[in-house]
């Protein structure tokens, strides 16, 4: 929330401003950092700005927290609320595990996908695809072996489910010689 440096970079342009005497902002840190810390600093700049731009007197920290109420949309917006298939995050884990199309060995691939729930309806409105029709579309495709995606009893994969089987055995294999070594 609001630094120490934001703190006495407002005090200073407080006491420039209202011609206050040499030590005023060193000595008035403390105060005005408990009243203050609570918000973010972009919000603490801004209502000084504000007050220093509309007020003659000098203020105190109830003038500049009272600022900082009437300013629409201070603090940190709102999360929407999670759920437990997405561990709160908004986000749905899939692997899709698939031939490879060229004869190789099988592949997976890790996505991310919008959670059903409120905060995954928000990631829906921009560059992520809700996830059940996403997962509907993978199991579609004619090269898929398996598709897993985040539960509620679950919602962060296994590295069975997400790594493919040569991808698996590699990191088994590192593990085991991390053991001997």
């Amino acid at each position: 929330m609001a630094t120490d440096k934001t703190i006495g970079a407002m005090l200073d342009r407080i006491s420039s401003n209202y011609s206050k005497f040499p030590n005023w902002a060193e000595e008035n840190r403390q105060t005005w950092a408990a009243g203050l810390k609570q918000y973010p600093d972009r919000v603490v700049v801004q209502a000084v700005k504000r007050w220093i731009n509309e007020q003659g007197k000098s203020p105190n920290v109830a003038n500049i927290r009272g600022v900082i109420k009437g300013m629409p949309h201070t603090g940190e917006p709102e999360k929407p609320p999670g759920c437990r298939r997405c561990d709160y995050s908004g986000r749905v884990e899939v692997a899709h595990h698939r031939s490879s199309r060229n004869g190789g060995p099988a592949v997976c691939d890790t996505y991310l996908a919008a959670c059903d729930c409120p905060a995954g309806s928000r990631l829906a409105m921009g560059a992520y695809a809700s996830w059940g029709p996403f997962v509907e579309r993978l199991r579609a495709d004619s090269w898929t072996l398996a598709v897993y995606h985040s539960e509620p009893e679950q919602p962060i994969l296994a590295d069975v489910q997400r790594l493919s089987a040569q991808a698996l055995e590699r990191q088994n294999a590192r593990q085991r010689d991390n053991v001997k070594g």
